[in-house]
């Protein structure tokens, strides 16, 4: 005789931000059977409301604090511009509620070790959504160079461009953490340290900023333990291929752009036929369902996307902004800026 199929309670999400990539994640939410949406936190009645009605939302609040507090939520999804991440995390861990949070992750390492601190003191979960990481494609294409199919690799080559012209928009404001980096670039700087399963000892980076003083375009070298030496570009004033390509020893892998959320990659070796591998994803549904799981099974964090990741992309990404001198406002007034070298 068959068991009766086990009934999963779903798990209840708040959705922070009524943005694009917030659209995304309640699409990706809505294909999930142990995810229920319900509720939706804007800064204003109205954006909550419209959010909410697009996306058949139950409950439309007219603030963070309001969803915070909302009994029926046990995750909150944390879309909002990079400079509102820290405080809303925060608010929403203090709250007792479970976070995913949007990359990049917070302003900077002093940010983050906050964020991370207040998942501690709660015992909550904490995430950094990036989402490239949990991708079927990119996830085989790091099982792969560690099984050495293409022998040591050498080099890994990432760029990440796309035309962001609106002067008004939130990449070029300087006061919500504009710039390519922290929103663009961070792809292409951790997908060499997601297929190594390493993070760089040393990286050179040269920029060009706007007239507000958000980083326009970075290009940039790094070097890691094992030898490997990776390139990346990012830009918000033109397009690029957006592809990545990984070389070793013996063969190399290239993968089909847009690389960060590739459905395939093909693998060159020598005296063999190139192997072309295709991977659909369902986009953001697999971080979504990789933090349930998590969540589900009583951890604090991802064994993925972990907090020593999150922090050591975080100082990163700082010290390519002290090489190409961006420092956003809230840093001057707090003191909060971490300069460390990786």
């Amino acid at each position: 005789m068959n068991a009766a199929p086990t009934t999963i309670t779903p798990l209840r999400w708040g959705i922070a931000s009524t943005g694009g990539i917030a659209a995304q994640m309640t699409r990706a939410l809505r294909t999930l059977p142990d995810a229920e949406i319900v509720a939706v936190g804007s800064r204003s009645q109205e954006s909550a409301d419209r959010f909410a009605t697009e996306h058949q939302i139950g409950r439309a609040h007219a603030s963070h604090a309001a969803l915070c507090a909302d009994p029926d939520v046990d995750v909150i999804y944390v879309a909002s511009p990079h400079s509102e991440h820290h405080d809303m995390t925060i608010a929403a861990l203090d709250a007792g509620k479970h976070v995913v949070c949007e990359k990049a992750f917070a302003l900077n390492a002093g940010e983050a070790e906050e964020m991370i601190e207040a998942a501690r003191r709660n015992d909550r979960f904490l995430m950094e959504a990036l989402w490239m990481w949990f991708n079927p494609a990119v996830t085989d294409i790091r099982r792969r160079v560690a099984a050495d199919e293409i022998g040591n690799v050498i080099s890994v080559d990432a760029d990440f461009c796309i035309d962001v012209p609106d002067p008004e928009g939130r990449h070029r404001r300087i006061d919500l953490a504009g710039g390519a980096m922290l929103d663009l670039g961070i792809y292409p700087l951790t997908f060499a340290c997601f297929v190594l399963g390493e993070y760089p000892d040393q990286i050179k980076t040269i920029g060009r900023l706007t007239d507000g003083g958000v980083d326009a375009t970075v290009g940039g070298v790094a070097s890691y333990p094992s030898g490997v030496i990776s390139t990346f570009r990012t830009s918000i004033d033109a397009i690029s291929s957006m592809g990545a390509q990984i070389v070793g020893t013996r063969g190399r892998i290239e993968v089909d752009p847009p690389f960060l959320y590739t459905t395939g990659f093909t693998v060159h070796t020598l005296n063999a036929d190139p192997v072309t591998v295709e991977l659909p994803h369902e986009g953001l549904a697999h971080e979504a369902a990789h933090a349930m799981q998590r969540i589900r099974d009583g951890h604090t964090q991802s064994d993925v996307s972990t907090w020593d990741t999150t922090m050591q992309t975080m100082r990163l990404l700082d010290e390519v902004r002290r090489q190409v001198g961006v420092i956003y406002p809230s840093e001057r007034s707090a003191g909060r800026r971490d300069d460390t070298k990786p």
